[in-house]
């Protein structure tokens, strides 16, 4: 008997209840759906939110807010396109409801608002995602310039780099790229737009005018002996830039755990 004759012999009557079938599907989903949970793309709760600067795009994933995104400036599409690359959007306002408020108190002067754990998944590569890790070590009421922040992750002269990346911040407010400044004083860009960058930095005590410069009675700490000076003390300008922050005054420098230098005798 040929192969194909046999075959046929085998499988000449094969009716199959409709019994058996319910029970062989039922088994098949059993064994994949725990391999099509590493298939399926997270969700992510998406949703408008109001804000002093206008509305927010927020999105929030599983593991903590993934962006905010100033729709004054920037176009929603665009965002969300970001997003689907690695979850899928499902409108949720509730959670976005939270993220808002928080959003809303902060700028309201509530300083310790800003508790939502954030999910760095959307950041493009290596190099944005370790200077937004050192930015996050910024306190609240200090700054840092872009030439810092490039030294403190061992690119001295990567101010451009950390620039572009502090442009594509996909979490900013939480990730508080507004606290990145030029070396010679001037505030410099933020996606936001300079109005709300100004807003920002005055919440946290830096009396910004026109001129959009850091004011005059800033001064510069050591992040690692904690003492500030007044800028144009000489200790200050002996200090590696990778170890230096600048707070908006004494006040805000005693609060971070900084003492007065004995030098310049900065009030």
């Amino acid at each position: 008997m040929s192969s194909r004759r046999s075959l046929e012999h085998y499988f000449a009557d094969t009716a199959v209840s409709e019994e058996t079938l319910d029970q062989l599907v039922r088994q098949a989903h059993e064994k994949l759906e725990p391999n099509m949970r590493f298939i399926r793309r997270r969700e992510a709760a998406v949703g408008i939110a109001d804000s002093p600067f206008g509305p927010l795009l927020i999105a929030v994933g599983p593991n903590g807010l993934l962006m905010v995104r100033y729709l004054s400036v920037q176009h929603a599409p665009q965002g969300i396109a970001i997003l689907r690359l690695k979850f899928d959007p499902v409108e949720d306002e509730r959670i976005v409801g939270q993220v808002g408020d928080q959003i809303r108190r902060f700028i309201a002067g509530e300083r310790g608002a800003l508790d939502y754990r954030t999910d760095l998944s959307l950041v493009g590569g290596d190099f944005q995602r370790r200077a937004l890790e050192r930015l996050a070590d910024v306190p609240f009421g200090a700054i840092i310039t872009y030439h810092a922040l490039a030294a403190t992750i061992g690119a001295p002269n990567g101010q451009r780099a950390v620039g572009n990346a502090m442009a594509s911040n996909p979490i900013p407010i939480y990730v508080p790229c507004h606290r990145v400044v030029r070396s010679d004083g001037v505030i410099g860009h933020y996606g936001g737009g300079t109005r709300c960058k100004v807003e920002l930095l005055r919440t946290e005590g830096f009396a910004i005018d026109q001129s959009l410069r850091i004011p005059a009675q800033a001064v510069c700490g050591h992040r690692v002996t904690h003492i500030f000076c007044r800028p144009d003390c000489s200790a200050a300008r002996r200090t590696d830039p990778a170890k230096t922050l600048i707070f908006a005054g004494s006040e805000a420098a005693r609060r971070a755990g900084m003492r007065a230098c004995q030098l310049c005798h900065p009030t």
